[in-house]
């Protein structure tokens, strides 16, 4: 039963958590273009009902129209949620943004209520939330348009029905329990991993006589009928190659992927090597063994998963948004050490407020790891400025205009009508249609144009070979060339 005093702890939290998002990491895209590829497909879902991204499309009166569209690898569940979003108040970049900020706190709070209803620890409730909030990469990626923190709320939303359901056994919240399951498994293709954890939790309090009555097999049908969706989806895409040509999951990779993952937790400025001690005092600890336990099987399934994947690095590229489906874990076990801290303190020193100096303890050396929080990082710089310089043309690009580009789901987004530009290379005449059709047709010279890759510069060379074209805009950064053209074409016959 939470009192008013979790109320005020939630409120303090939450309210902690949105504050810390907004103002101190920069707001920026990541990861490229998968964030622009999610906003695409939440944009369909809203206004097509369609799970698929749109490579010819006009936004037209508010909303999208496609006349060419491509089934995606991604799972659903969080461009699901950005419909559902858009629907609500409408396309927007700004929504993913504020959707993240939203559910860090919601993620902090759900961090406090599980370790209440499992532990039964408001202590180690407190700094579960209050260290969940202060691991800067959670700070970082929750800054911006990504996926991982979603699903990282997701899992712990599913973990906290299951835990609900165990305290209380009513059928909602078994009920609960497999749909938020269900629904967690669809964000990343490795989420499915939390089945055996929220399994374990259940492991603990399903009797043999709750296996004999109907409400749990009626859960089970219901959730299988609910992920069979999910299951046809991974299956269709089963070929796909993930940017590689060898071997996508690989027990070859694990050693290199070890040594960069493991010292991640121990000695990387990315993360504090504290919080890694205090779940290590959290996991050692007698009273609950086997819920604590629950938790280390959690970080080891996630940890484990990416060592077995070829780009699992947190070293490689952008991968180290990857440590936050771990974080759940590490802030509950931590949480659970640093209640354990209080509790000695308390015990060998009377009267010390030692709550209040271990909270203290942790906020301030979090000052230690605020540069790398408010830092933008290298990483994915050209394709950062790609999208800069795209989004700076949005308001001449509105109206009767198209542009031809590699991202044309980006645009969608921006309200501006766009499609792939092998369009024009694979049938030449489809530019004159849109000439006929719209007042003026672009070609963005986008990030995929000054790639390393013949593949995609020869369809940016084919798209302007021979053509009448004038430069509108133009922009460089460091080497990279960014550029809007203006094709010349005779007038519309009306």
């Amino acid at each position: 039963m939470l009192s008013r005093r979790d109320a005020w702890r939630l409120a303090i939290l939450a309210a902690a958590a949105v504050a810390l998002t907004v103002l101190l990491p920069p707001r920026t895209n990541r990861i490229y273009y998968d964030e622009q590829i999610y906003q695409s497909i939440g944009q369909n879902l809203a206004d097509l009902k369609l799970a698929q991204m749109c490579n010819d499309g006009v936004v037209e009166y508010g909303r999208l129209q496609c006349w060419s569209g491509e089934y995606n690898k991604q799972p659903y569940a969080y461009p699901h949620l950005l419909s559902v979003l858009y629907r609500a108040f409408g396309v927007s970049a700004s929504t993913a943004f504020a959707f993240n900020a939203v559910v860090m706190a919601l993620t902090v709070c759900g961090l406090y209520l599980l370790v209440v209803v499992l532990f039964v620890d408001r202590t180690a409730a407190l700094f579960a939330g209050l260290i969940g909030m202060l691991m800067p990469q959670q700070l970082l990626w929750s800054a911006t348009a990504a996926v991982e923190p979603s699903a990282s709320l997701a899992s712990v939303a599913a973990l906290l029905c299951a835990a609900s359901f165990c305290a209380s056994k009513r059928t909602v919240s078994l009920a609960g329990t497999g749909v938020a399951t269900v629904y967690a498994m669809q964000f990343r293709p490795e989420s499915f991993l939390i089945v055996p954890v929220v399994g374990l939790i259940l492991w603990r309090c399903v009797t043999r006589d709750e296996l004999g009555r109907a409400r749990l097999w009626a859960v089970g049908l219901l959730s299988f009928a609910l992920v069979a969706v999910h299951l046809g989806h991974m299956v269709a895409v089963r070929n796909e190659g993930w940017g590689t040509n060898d071997a996508r999951l690989s027990f070859g990779y694990v050693l290199s992927n070890l040594k960069v993952n493991g010292a991640f937790y121990l000695a990387d400025e990315r993360f504090p090597v504290l919080f890694t001690l205090l779940a290590a005092a959290g996991l050692a600890g007698r009273r609950w063994l086997a819920e604590r336990l629950v938790f280390g099987v959690y970080f080891l399934l996630f940890f484990g998963i990416y060592l077995l994947f070829y780009a699992g690095s947190y070293n490689y590229g952008a991968d180290v948004r990857y440590s936050v489906m771990t974080f759940p874990p590490l802030a509950v076990l931590s949480g659970l050490g640093v209640s354990a801290v209080v509790a000695w303190l308390e015990r060998r020193t009377p009267g010390l407020r030692a709550t209040g100096l271990a909270a203290a303890a942790i906020v301030f050396q979090f000052l230690w790891y605020t540069p790398v929080v408010r830092a933008t990082t290298e990483e994915a710089w050209a394709a950062r400025a790609d999208v800069r310089f795209a989004e700076s043309l949005v308001p001449e690009l509105r109206g009767n205009s198209y542009v031809l580009t590699q991202n044309p789901g980006m645009f969608h987004g921006w309200g501006v009508n766009a499609g792939q530009m092998s369009l024009i290379v694979t049938n030449p005449m489809h530019l004159h249609f849109l000439a006929t059709r719209y007042e003026r047709v672009y070609l963005h010279w986008n990030f995929w144009c000054n790639v390393q890759d013949p593949v995609q510069q020869g369809f940016c060379k084919s798209a302007l070979d021979g053509k009448p074209v004038e430069l509108v805009r133009e922009y460089r950064e460091r080497g990279q060339r960014f550029a809007l053209y203006r094709f010349v074409m005779p007038p519309r016959q009306d």
